[in-house]
């Protein structure tokens, strides 16, 4: 359904919600595509890191990163899935002779907020003017068709596998 006359479309800033969602999307992808989350794959020995960087564009922050890193089950917690033993502190203390490590970096930049919010199906606040003259705000799904666009326009950012780099960063 593409904006009428009657309503106002302000491409506001996303919310922090909003960009959960777009980043909950890239996270699925990077682990979908990963040959190394396989179903037919397992691990005795493994531990993992999740980086999240924000290149904000404020003057005051720049930038923010958190980081998630692996760490060892409790042991009740293992007593119910005996598999979660395989999960050890980031990066490994004692890796197997063998041991690879594998890291693969996912970037986005967005450049129009409703864009993203239509490529990932959020809602646009838009501010609608009554019969009687009131405006209002509405939540409103617009598809790709709405704006012009195809879904197959949307490019999906580039998966980069950054194992060199992470092996630099790391001493290994």
């Amino acid at each position: 359904m593409s904006p009428t006359s009657k309503e106002l479309v302000s491409n506001k800033p996303l919310a922090g919600v909003e960009l959960a969602e777009v980043i909950r999307h890239d996270v699925d992808r990077l682990l979908r595509e990963s040959g190394f989350l396989a179903g037919q794959t397992a691990y005795s020995q493994v531990a993992y890191e999740l980086r999240l960087t924000l290149h904000l564009g404020l003057p005051a922050m720049p930038t923010a990163t958190d980081a998630a890193r692996s760490r060892t089950q409790a042991s009740d917690v293992i007593a119910v899935d005996p598999a979660l033993t395989a999960l050890e502190p980031f990066p490994l203390a004692h890796p197997a002779p063998d041991a690879i490590l594998a890291s693969t970096q996912i970037t986005r930049e967005i450049q129009s907020p409703n864009l993203t919010r239509v490529e990932h199906s959020l809602p646009i606040t838009v501010e609608v003017l009554g019969g009687d003259g009131h405006k209002r705000e509405e939540l409103v799904d617009y598809s790709p068709v709405d704006v012009g666009m195809r879904r197959e326009d949307f490019r999906e950012p580039d998966l980069t596998d950054v194992s060199d780099a992470m092996k630099r960063e790391l001493g290994l």
